[in-house]
């Protein structure tokens, strides 16, 4: 069996999404043959994948332009979407074609619109997998009777059955969907592998876009604590430690080691708190479509506390990493692996 995911370029949560029900359906069908489309780093493809597979690195969507992690820049992105959309014909010919040639017999997306329209003309089953589409990104943006949005909703249509994992935005504009348990991956289990200097730690990362700016030498302030990040400066103060993540160490592999998680408002980073039962001092993300909805999620179900981005960019994190510390609130119980229920939802689809 011959199966191509397409997975976004925008940020790390589309992968964080799909890896661990691909790694799940290998597992089930070892003997399946797999081609990747993404933009991403292939090391960082590779490392959340438990098979060796084919990689095609080309764009399959547009997604939104960043200014940084926590900074979206609107007029670029429309800009790039109608520009992008204006060959959509011709791309979904290429994937045709690409497919054709693989001899593909399952297509699953999260969630690039070039690959339903093309699944569809090789009469396989096109499976979305998805928190956020963008026809409901920049239907906020766009007014309603946009060409970009007639286009989106075209394409998207033409998918046989989305999967919604919790903290999905509302789709509509797919004809068949199905809600679906939590999906993040697991931590290794491996004792930890940074040495604690301090009585209290805090993981800070933000994902696959631009690291947002801040006062790196005004942490030296909070001298209880120890702040893990990649890319830390040469200089950075000594309750500064860099941590690099790769095939053998993964942040969530340092959940379970760190009292609170800095991140931005994410799905890939929200759920694997929510795996392991880390509290998160979050940066707000006004200007994306999907924050209002995280937000609601950070603000009454999660043990978070917010702070704005003045705030983060001077490294005033004090409050915001007591607050998440002392918040009442407890994660949600999670019900079942939504990888494996994802797994045999798509498989199912395959035989009938």
């Amino acid at each position: 069996m011959k199966i191509a995911a397409y997975i976004s370029g925008h940020g790390f949560g589309h992968l964080a999404q799909m890896a661990p029900v691909l790694n799940h359906i290998f597992h089930m069908r070892p003997g399946c043959r797999f081609l990747i489309r993404c933009s991403l780093p292939e090391s960082e493809i590779r490392a959340r994948l438990q098979f060796d597979c084919e990689i095609e690195q080309c764009p399959v969507d547009v997604g939104v332009v960043q200014k940084t992690a926590i900074e979206e820049d609107r007029e670029a992105s429309i800009l790039g979407i109608r520009q992008w959309l204006g060959t959509i014909d011709e791309q979904t010919d290429r994937e045709i074609n690409l497919l054709r040639h693989f001899g593909v017999d399952l297509v699953i997306s999260d969630i690039s619109p070039l690959a339903f329209p093309a699944a569809r003309a090789l009469a396989v089953p096109g499976i979305g997998l998805a928190t956020l589409d963008w026809f409901t990104i920049y239907a906020h943006w766009l007014a309603a009777d946009d060409a970009v949005l007639a286009t989106l909703n075209h394409a998207y249509s033409q998918c046989y059955l989305l999967l919604t994992p919790p903290m999905a935005m509302d789709m509509p504009v797919f004809p068949e969907r199905r809600e679906i348990p939590l999906i993040a991956a697991y931590p290794s289990g491996k004792p930890c592998p940074v040495e604690r200097n301090r009585s209290k730690a805090a993981l800070v990362i933000f994902g696959g876009s631009n690291q947002p700016a801040f006062d790196v030498q005004a942490l030296a302030a909070m001298d209880e604590w120890q702040f893990l990040m990649p890319f830390a400066p040469i200089d950075a103060p000594e309750n500064v430690t860099t941590v690099t993540f790769g095939r053998d160490l993964k942040a969530v592999d340092l959940m379970p080691y760190v009292d609170v998680v800095v991140c931005k408002p994410g799905y890939g980073i929200l759920s694997e708190c929510w795996r392991t039962q880390t509290p998160m001092a979050w940066v707000e993300r006004p200007d994306f479509p999907e924050y209002p909805m995280l937000k609601d999620w950070l603000q009454n179900i999660f043990p978070s506390c917010g702070m704005n981005r003045s705030d983060f960019s001077q490294s005033l994190w004090l409050p915001a990493l007591q607050g998440a510390i002392a918040c009442a609130r407890e994660f949600p119980q999670i019900s079942a692996d939504g990888a494996q229920v994802a797994a045999t939802e798509i498989l199912a689809c395959l035989r009938g």
